[in-house]
């Protein structure tokens, strides 16, 4: 399907995982591994975003990373800053911090 660029935004990046560290919620916790949004947290799918700078449900691509959705909110996540979601702590620790460009995109039909 052909996708619509609406718009383009640098962004500061980080990466977060299901883990304690990262969320602050106990694999107990009854809502482990879900975001803000209600939906479970997926690597390669999941950003965790301002919804302020980036509406939840957006969906944006990550200059050399891919298209990714915007279903997650927290605390440090303010302004131009996104956290991607990774399937663990290790890969998210090894992300570290990085600039991109992402492009706020929608399907067209």
């Amino acid at each position: 399907m052909p996708i619509h660029v609406t718009g383009k935004i640098r962004v500061t990046a980080t990466a977060y995982d299901n883990c304690p560290i990262c969320t602050g919620k106990a694999s107990d916790h009854p809502a482990f591994g879900i975001t803000s949004s209600g939906v479970p947290a997926m690597p390669e799918r999941t950003i965790a975003v301002d919804p302020r700078v980036i509406p939840i449900g957006s969906w944006v691509y990550v200059d050399g990373l891919g298209v990714y959705r915007a279903e997650d909110t927290g605390g440090a996540i303010q302004g131009n800053r996104i956290d991607i979601f990774m399937p663990t702590h290790e890969e998210a620790l090894e992300f570290g911090i990085q600039e991109f460009d992402i492009f706020l995109v929608r399907q067209t039909f």
